[in-house]
C-alpha cells in the first residue's frame, strides 16, 4: 500500500526495487519545484515533527518498510482484515411444473442451483436414451417433444437424466456430451470446472444430436418441437402456477421420472 501524500517513488514500492529507485533526501528534487514537491516536501515535514525525527530519518524509516512489505499507515490508521461473505446455503430443487407423457413417464420441470451430472451416459436396464445402443421405445416420444427446448441455441434449461429425482436432482451425462452446446450457462459450468464433464466409456456411440435422439426414440422428425418452435402440449397442465412453456425458465431442469411412490 503506498500513499501519494506520502511518498512519491520511480519504481513501484517493493522490496525488489533498485536501489536509485528508493526515495532519499538527496533524490528529492527542490529546486524549481512544482507545487506537487512542495507538498510533498511540507508533509515530510509535519510527519518528521509528529514524530520528533529529522526527514532524512523519516525517509530511511519509509524505506525500510517499503523494503520488508510493511504498510506505510501507523497502527491505528491500518484497515481492518476484510472478512469473507457468508456463503448461501444451497438452494433445495423446488418443482415448476409436471407434465405426464404416458401412464409412467413424465417429465418434472425443477429450479436449483448448480447440478451434479453422472460420471457417465447410464447403462443398465434403462439407459440413456442418448445411447445409439438403447432400445427405442423404453421412453414415450411425448416426452423428447415436451424436453426439446432444453437443445434450443441460447436456451437455458438443462436435460435431467432419468434415473435421477426431484429431491436429487442430475444432468444426463449423454445431453453434456451431445446436446448442450447452445447453452451458455451450461458451458459456462464446464468451463468452470462446477460440472465435472462426463466420460464415454470405449465402444458407447451417442446419437450427434438432440434432433437425431429423439427421432430414433420416436418423435416425428417434422414435429415442431425439433425445429425451434414448442410442444403442443395439449392438456398437460403444469402443477403449479409458474408456466414451463417457450420462453425457457432459467435454470431449470426438464427430466424424464417416473410418478414417485407415495
Amino acid at each position: 500500500m503506498s500513499e501519494a501524500t506520502t511518498v512519491q517513488t520511480a519504481a513501484p514500492a517493493t522490496g525488489n526495487a533498485p536501489n536509485d529507485a528508493r526515495c532519499t533526501a538527496a533524490n528529492l528534487s527542490y529546486s524549481d519545484e512544482t507545487e506537487h514537491d512542495l507538498r510533498v516536501r511540507t508533509r515530510l515535514a509535519e510527519l518528521a515533527a509528529e514524530r520528533g525525527m529529522t526527514a532524512e530519518a523519516l525517509l530511511t524509516e519509509l524505506n525500510a518498510k517499503l523494503a520488508a512489505g510493511q504498510s506505510l499507515l501507523p497502527a491505528d490508521r491500518t484497515p481492518p482484515v476484510s472478512r469473507a461473505l457468508p456463503v448461501p446455503a444451497p438452494r433445495s430443487p423446488s418443482v415448476l411444473a409436471e407434465r405426464p407423457a404416458d401412464d409412467v413417464w413424465g417429465v418434472v420441470t425443477l429450479a436449483h442451483d448448480v447440478p451434479t451430472a453422472p460420471r457417465r451416459p447410464c447403462g443398465g436396464t434403462e439407459p440413456c436414451p442418448w445411447r445409439r445402443d438403447a432400445p427405442s421405445g423404453q421412453f414415450p416420444a411425448t416426452a423428447f417433444e415436451l424436453s426439446a427446448p432444453t437443445s434450443q441455441p441460447g436456451s437455458t434449461r438443462r436435460f435431467g437424466c432419468h434415473s435421477s429425482t426431484p429431491a436429487r436432482p442430475q444432468v444426463c451425462a449423454g445431453w453434456l456430451l451431445r446436446g448442450a452446446d447452445g447453452n451458455e450457462r451450461v458451458q459456462n459450468l464446464l468451463a468452470s470446472g462446477r460440472i465435472v464433464s462426463p466420460e464415454l466409456p470405449d465402444g458407447v456411440e451417442l446419437y450427434d444430436s438432440y434432433a437425431e435422439m429423439a427421432i430414433a426414440n420416436g418423435v416425428d422428425p417434422a414435429h415442431p418441437a425439433l425445429h425451434g418452435r414448442p410442444a403442443d402440449v395439449g392438456n398437460f397442465v403444469p402443477l403449479t402456477t409458474l408456466s414451463d412453456g417457450y420462453p425457457d425458465q432459467p435454470s431449470s431442469t426438464a427430466a424424464h421420472t417416473k410418478p414417485q411412490t407415495p
